[in-house]
């Protein structure tokens, strides 16, 4: 029996990629956390595993090229860093567009459970470390903000931010036509903030 390719998400779960026959006769490539079809033993080509960074569920993607710079992404999660210290964080790369999603739990958070469970579960330094990424990993996160490149030629982005008004979940525009270093120092320190929600 040949062995799937598989990924491991953030939550510790593996993912095995697998190919079912359609009625058409193609196959049709899935990952699932249980093989219930035919093993694939590597990513066909083209194509990428995706985790959803709010369900850390792991689906098949067809690779596309993003507008967006790798140095961008980084320097929005530097700049994450830099003004919401131990705020827990993803940083997801879409066609035009960085969104963050944040966790309600934060690494505070994280630690102190560590501190209550060794005080009923004796633990060495290694499982304590173990338990808190396992901790971190299974936290639960949702779109907080969004920055959108609107011109490429000056690299220009608009900023929005996830509304949670009732029945109206959606982006709100806050900010565009500005560099994305100028709207990351102005808007990243309101992740996690009761602040956030003031802004319009």
């Amino acid at each position: 029996m040949s062995k799937a390719y598989h990924h491991v998400n953030r939550r510790g779960d593996v993912y095995f990629l697998q190919s079912v026959r359609g009625k058409s006769g193609q196959l049709k490539y899935s990952f699932a956390r249980k093989l219930t079809g035919i093993p694939v033993e590597k990513l066909p080509e083209g194509y990428e595993p995706r985790e959803n960074p709010a369900s850390a569920q792991v689906t098949l993607r067809r690779i596309k090229r993003s507008a967006i710079r790798t140095e961008e992404k980084q320097l929005l999660e530097q700049a994450i860093r830099n003004h919401a210290d131990g705020l827990l964080f993803i940083v997801d790369v879409e066609d035009r567009s960085l969104v963050v999603y944040t966790s309600d739990m934060d690494a505070g958070d994280a630690e102190a459970r560590i501190n209550v469970l060794r005080q009923i579960v004796p633990m060495d330094a290694a499982t304590a470390a173990r338990t808190k990424a396992e901790i971190v990993g299974n936290a639960p996160y949702g779109r907080m903000m969004r920055f959108t490149l609107i011109d490429a030629k000056n690299r220009l982005f608009n900023m929005d931010r996830w509304c949670f008004s009732g029945g109206i979940d959606d982006w709100y525009f806050v900010e565009g036509n500005a560099p994305l270093p100028a709207l990351a120092e102005k808007y990243v320190c309101h992740l996690g903030q009761d602040s956030f929600f003031d802004l319009m």
